[in-house]
Parts: structure tokens; sequence; C-alpha cells
């Protein structure tokens, strides 16, 4: 019976073929960028990037960028209108409206309820459609998300002078959301790796990482992943008694959960596992941490993929754009914007 049910279970996708291993991320171009978080193409075609609780403006690749606009609380989310219009989602569950200078534009204000802003999008130069994970700042939302069944998400329409409303509940970890080719919108789920619309229809799923943000591109889509999928960890969720032991007795920091960074420590169970001979850690060894970025098509299928492996530095990418035609990435491992250049795909 066991064998039965593993056997309906969706296969899920490996890192091979067009997901296959490469050096991307690595060898990308960067820009250093302390506590990045979000990304979004301006109306003007500037990209606007966070810094903790700042935004900046970069004109073109290698110029300097300038600071634009500050807030109070770090920048979680960054949304763009076609009208000029900048959503901004703010941590502790709020989200602020800028225009073209910077200023503040009244009328918008966040439910009450709210608990984190994962991501944004305009809908209208008049309402945004806000993700909500469930879970608060100061929870470790990777090393807590995997192992957590209820589902806490939700998607809110935040409206200029209008009551909020919900649009999607029940969401496993919501982190991002993009306009579909039908002009509907897909959400990104991190731990359940896929990809749904508002109704909770999985649309496509078994991606191999855990999911960040999903965007539009000329080519179908672009995604982010935190990390990628890892073996003892979906294997470990077979096993409830060592996951309920691992629950009650230690900190999420030491759980068996993907994380954003690579180090290495003995604080960790079995991160040496990572280290080989000399200390030297092989592209190819097992790795928490992870830097990957998935270009799909407007299908949602695989089509090209960039890396950085349990040896880089530029490990779990929150957010990505696409920019005067090339591909953007934001590593918070390594505190940097990336340019990956045009893509694998014409």
């Amino acid at each position: 019976m066991l064998f039965a049910r593993k056997a309906k279970d969706t296969p899920g996708m490996t890192l091979e073929g067009v997901l296959g291993p490469n050096n991307r991320l690595d060898d990308a171009e960067a820009i250093p960028v302390e506590k990045s978080e979000a990304l979004s193409v301006s109306a003007e075609g500037h990209l606007l990037f966070s810094s903790g609780s700042q935004i900046f403006r970069l004109h073109r690749w290698r110029e300097e960028p300038t600071a634009w606009a500050r807030f109070d609380q770090p920048v979680s989310a960054l949304s763009c209108s076609a009208d000029g219009l900048v959503a901004v989602g703010l941590q502790g569950g709020s989200i602020a409206v800028i225009d073209q200078s910077g200023q503040a534009v009244d009328g918008w204000s966040a439910p009450p309820d709210l608990v984190s802003v994962s991501d944004c999008a305009f809908l209208s130069s008049g309402e945004i459609a806000v993700v909500d994970n469930g879970y608060r700042d100061d929870q470790n939302v990777l090393s807590i998300a995997p192992w957590d069944e209820v589902p806490r998400g939700k998607v809110v329409v935040v409206g200029r002078f209008k009551e909020p409303r919900i649009v999607a509940r029940a969401l496993h970890c919501p982190m991002g959301i993009t306009p579909d080719v039908a002009g509907g919108l897909i959400v990104s789920q991190l731990d359940r790796a896929s990809i749904v619309d508002l109704s909770g229809r999985t649309l496509q799923s078994g991606y191999p990482g855990y999911l960040g943000r999903i965007r539009k591109t000329h080519t179908g889509y672009a995604m982010a992943c935190l990390s990628r999928r890892d073996p003892l960890i979906e294997f470990l969720k077979t096993e409830p008694v060592f996951v309920s032991d691992m629950k009650a007795n230690l900190d999420p920091r030491y759980w068996i959960s993907p994380r954003a960074t690579p180090e290495i420590s003995h604080d960790f169970p079995i991160e040496l596992g990572a280290a080989r001979l000399f200390g030297d850690v092989k592209p190819w060894a097992p790795s928490f941490s992870y830097g990957l970025v998935i270009e799909l098509d407007e299908a949602l299928m695989p089509i090209a993929c960039a890396h950085s492996r349990a040896n880089g530095r530029r490990h779990a990418i929150c957010d990505v754009c696409s920019w005067n035609g090339n591909l953007i990435a934001v590593s918070r491992a390594s505190g940097e914007i990336l340019n990956l250049g045009s893509g694998s795909v014409p």
C-alpha cells in the first residue's frame, strides 16, 4: 500500500537536460548591494532594487545606482505599474505606493491582519494584488515552511480608497505572483514547488527548487529559487516520528532544512557532508543552500536555467526580472544584483 501511494505522487524534475548544472550565476557580472530583497522595472525603464529600507535606481548596467526612496521598515517587495506608480511591500505586513518622484501616494493601506508582504503586483493603477505567505518577519521561512502542513498564505487585493478583498486563501507559503499569458494571475509556492492559479488549482509542479518569485519575460517566465530541493528533506517527510522529535527539541535554525547561505559549521546537523578532502567543497557535494534560476516557457515548462552550485556563493536567489534584454537576479546569500545576460534562450 505504501508503494501504491507513492506511485501517485507527482515526479520531481531532476537537475539534468535544460536544468543541468552550469556556472551562469557564479560567472555573472554583479553589483554589491547590502540586504537586497526585491527588483522591479519602472515605467521609465529604470531598474529599481531594494537595499534594506532604501530603494535604489539604476539607469544602465555598470552605471552608479542612485538612492531614490527611503522607508521606516526594510523593503520586502516591489512592483511597478505602467503609469509610473511603485508599490512597496514593507516588513511587518504594510504597503506603500509612491509616484515617479518617490513621493507617497495617499489612499493606500494594507489590511490589519496582513502578516507579511512577500510579493505584489499591480492589477491596474488603482488595485494591487498582495501576497501574504503567512509567516512573520522574525520567523525563518526556509527552515519552517518545508515542515509546515498548515496552508497559511493568501492573496489580498488592495485598492486605493477601497476595502481590501481576499482573492485566494489556504495557500502553502506563496512567495511570488505575476500575470499569466491569459490575463489572470499565477502564484509560486515555496515548498510545494508548484505554480497555482488563484483558485489553488495546480498548473505545474515538481520543480527541483524551493520557489521564490516568478516574473513574466519575453520567453515566458523566469523563476527565482531560494535553494534546490534536497533528497534528504524529501525522504524525512516520510518519517513523521523523526520530524516531530526534531521540531519539538531543536531551534528551527538547526532543523534539517534549506538555508540561505553556504556557510558550513559543526553546529549544523550533517552540514559537514558538504566538505571534502582538505576542506574543498565539490560542486556536486550535498548542500542545503544553492543558487538557481529557472526560465520557463508559456506552458510553465523549463527551457533554461542558471546555477550556483555547492562550491559557489551566489545562493538564495530571491527575485528575478527581465531588464533591457537581460535577466537580472538578486542573490540574498552573496548580497549582489546579478546580470545573467540575455539568457540561454534566443
